[in-house]
């Protein structure tokens, strides 16, 4: 083994060493970097969903608070309560045996007494809650057992005899379209200090019950008039009071909570409006309409609500998918038979199953967190939980998704950084040999003399040393440095013919805007003296007598024609070349053009020029052009591309510099976003400014606007702006205003 060989061995040994050493501890460092941070990043995603649940669900009983006090208060509930309360006297009485008693009790059987025979047997149904009360037996008799509507529809019944159906006709429509609109179960209307329930828009059984009494006075409807009654407050807002979801016998013991507010008139109370809430709802919003996928939870993933009872208030994502497999799941976790054939009967989880609390964590009553936890099967879960704020309640939000789907993300990505480690090692090793035996004193030459072309030295070259392949490379670099200090286009030239550019295109503007203004609008205005010298003859040139009415609309047509084509041309010729801007100065120039801006249909502007006019007459009509155009694209910018609804501009002056700043309400947009590049409008702003010595800052993002921050010397020293060199002007002679888009 020779000298050269062997140090070339050992050279290749180290290299390979020192590459294998550097990629271990990159992908090492980058899979516990980007893994925590992936994370993170889910449960951060886990815990923003069940945020948004928590508000969703919050907002709705918020609503729901709204909507009782506004009813509660209303006139028309306050007539129909006093009305039904009269008219309750003249109520039939239906005596003991009677038919009409028979058919009540015939009723709670049919319709009732199947439905709860395994939480309750039919005869403890007629002994505690049959009506005992003649007129309540009566009431229900008419709008329930005599009703032709089946069990579910009653509230369709509109027509019933006496005076409390004459009551009941007038106000039904109005709480039967308020229950149908904003999604409540049922709507009451109770009596005080009676506690009589005197209407119910659903005409279930609790219809004419007696809430001081038991077996009303227990249930959550009797607790919650009981509560809104001893409400003495003075702000109604204040005055709503809810109580929790239980089985509710009026519902076939279905889970229901209540809300309700008392209903005052002239300071006093005279009945309570409750309404009762099914538990639809809340699994509406803590379900997402069971979109659950679409909302990020993935395929395992759901949310969920836990009363202060630890059982649930919302059903469960498996019982929703698949119930049979849900209540199999149950049965291999240890859940008691009798509680899963409950849920099957009942349909739903709420009120039936048990939550472990201790599974759902440290967090779940205090204050919320996010951490591992197991369901009900045993399976991990990444768990997410918070209490709610709901008045009254005391309820807890879970989101949760199972473990093994919610890290396969980390797991993936340790995968991928693991598998490209090993492949960029086995690369390092190929092209460590090949960079071993060509690293020579000719190659590090070539890098520095690089450095120097590119430190602006240019036609730099290379010593030749050898005629092998480095001196060929040597060579061919050489030939190349000599053809790019030839071909090659300095900074300060580019910048140069930038701003000569800039200058024959202002100057174009200007021709472009004089002849139109003087030669164009004088032609029209020539023409239209001559349409009014015709319309002031007596007759047409063909003799007859006098103009017909078609010919004079046709000339009225022509005269609002010239005045139209007149005005778009003296705009359009202060728009290509603001006149206003050399007689009037700057401020006065850019104030014009965001009415005329306005005008044409474009959002208000707020112009702000905060320390007066005079600041700015001795800004330089360089700076003052270059203002002006960079106002003049972003205006055009917010309207066109951004659809801004709003711009606002300030202009201000600090001793030798003027500040701008625009900002809009538009669309926004990212730069680092792939794909994003300038536009013409973006790039000659910044043109503009640079040429001038000033300096340019944009910030946006998208749906948050845009703010563009010019700030140029009043009086620019070394601007390369200059009359355009003759070929320019040649080739602008016929050139047209090109449009600037972002």
């Amino acid at each position: 083994m020779t000298p050269r060989s062997s140090l070339r061995t050992r050279f290749q040994a180290i290299f390979v060493l020192l590459a294998l050493a550097a990629i271990g501890l990159t992908v090492w460092i980058a899979s516990v970097g980007a893994s925590a941070a992936l994370r993170q990043a889910t449960r951060d995603r886990l815990a923003a969903i069940r945020q948004t649940r928590q508000h969703a669900l919050e907002r709705y009983f918020e609503d729901l608070g709204k909507h009782v006090v506004a009813l509660s208060t209303s006139e028309t509930t306050a007539l129909a309560l006093q009305e039904l309360a009269a008219a309750w006297r003249d109520i039939p009485e239906a005596a003991d045996g009677s038919a009409a008693h028979r058919a009540v009790a015939d009723f709670y059987q049919a319709s009732l007494a199947h439905r709860i025979a395994h939480k309750m047997p039919p005869a403890e149904l007629l002994a505690a809650w049959l009506p005992d009360d003649p007129r309540v037996r009566m009431l229900q008799y008419q709008v329930m057992a005599a009703s032709p509507h089946p069990v579910g529809s009653k509230d369709l019944l509109l027509e019933v005899d006496g005076a409390w159906g004459e009551a009941h006709a007038r106000h039904h429509p109005t709480f039967h379209r308020y229950q149908s609109a904003f999604g409540f179960y049922d709507i009451f209307l109770i009596s005080a200090p009676e506690g009589r329930v005197l209407y119910s828009v659903m005409k279930e059984i609790d219809l004419g019950a007696d809430l001081t009494r038991e077996p009303y006075r227990s249930t959550r409807l009797g607790r919650v008039y009981q509560r809104a009654l001893q409400w003495t407050g003075d702000d109604p807002a204040d005055s709503v009071v809810i109580e929790d979801y239980a089985p509710y016998i009026a519902s076939a013991l279905a889970p229901a909570a209540f809300i309700a507010a008392p209903v005052r008139v002239a300071g006093a109370t005279v009945g309570v409006l409750a309404m009762q809430m099914s538990i639809r709802e809340v699994d509406r919003v803590m379900t997402g309409g069971q979109r659950w996928q679409d909302e990020g939870l993935g395929a395992t993933g759901q949310a969920y609500v836990i009363g202060s009872d630890d059982t649930l208030r919302s059903d469960l994502r498996p019982h929703l998918e698949n119930a049979e497999r849900f209540y199999d799941d149950l049965r291999r976790a240890g859940v008691a038979d009798a509680v899963v054939d409950l849920i099957r009967h009942d349909q739903t989880a709420v009120l039936n199953l048990p939550m472990n609390v201790q599974a759902i964590g440290r967090h779940g009553r205090a204050g919320g967190g996010t951490e591992v936890g197991v369901n009900l099967t045993g399976a991990r879960v990444l768990r997410s939980s918070a209490p709610l704020a709901l008045p009254g309640l005391r309820w807890t939000a879970v989101a949760e998704i199972d473990e093994e789907e919610a890290f396969a993300p980390v797991r993936a990505l340790q995968a991928r950084l693991l598998t490209a480690g090993l492949g960029m090692s086995a690369l390092f090793f190929l092209v460590a040999g090949w960079l071993g035996a060509s690293v020579t004193r000719p190659m590090l030459e070539l890098a520095g003399t690089v450095a120097r072309i590119g430190a602006g030295a240019r036609g730099a070259t290379v010593p030749v040393r050898s005629r092998d392949e480095v001196g060929q490379l040597a060579t061919a670099f050489n030939r190349m440095s000599a053809d790019l200090d030839r071909t090659t286009v300095s900074k300060v030239e580019l910048e140069r013919l930038a701003g000569r550019l800039l200058t024959a295109q202002e100057d174009e503007r200007r021709r472009v805007g004089r002849e139109l203004h003087d030669d164009l609008v004088q032609r029209i205005a020539a023409t239209a003296i001559e349409v009014g010298r015709l319309e002031r003859l007596s007759a047409p040139a063909g003799g007859a007598a006098g103009w017909s009415a078609e010919q004079r609309a046709g000339l009225d047509r022509l005269k609002k024609t010239l005045a139209r084509l007149s005005e778009d041309v003296h705009r359009l010729s202060r728009r290509i070349h603001p006149v206003m801007l050399d007689e009037l100065g700057l401020t006065a120039a850019i104030e014009s053009e965001c009415r005329a801006f306005m005008e044409r249909g474009g959002p208000p502007v707020d112009v702000r020029i905060a320390s007066g006019r005079e600041s700015l007459d001795g800004v330089a009509k360089e700076t003052a052009l270059a203002l002006y155009r960079i106002v003049q694209e972003a205006l055009r910018n917010a309207w066109q591309h951004a659809a801004a609804a709003e711009v606002a501009i300030d202009i201000a002056r600090d001793g030798a510099l003027v500040s701008l700043r625009i900002t809009d309400n538009g669309a926004g947009f990212d730069r680092a976003a792939p794909g994003w590049h300038a536009g013409l409008g973006l790039a000659s702003m910044e043109e503009r400014t640079r040429l001038l010595g000033g300096t340019m800052q944009v910030a946006s993002a998208p749906g948050r606007g845009t703010r563009i921050d010019v700030t140029l010397p009043v009086i620019p020293s070394g601007a390369v702006h200059g009359p355009p060199p003759d070929d320019i002007r040649e080739r602008t002679d016929d050139g047209e205003t090109a449009h600037s888009d972002r």
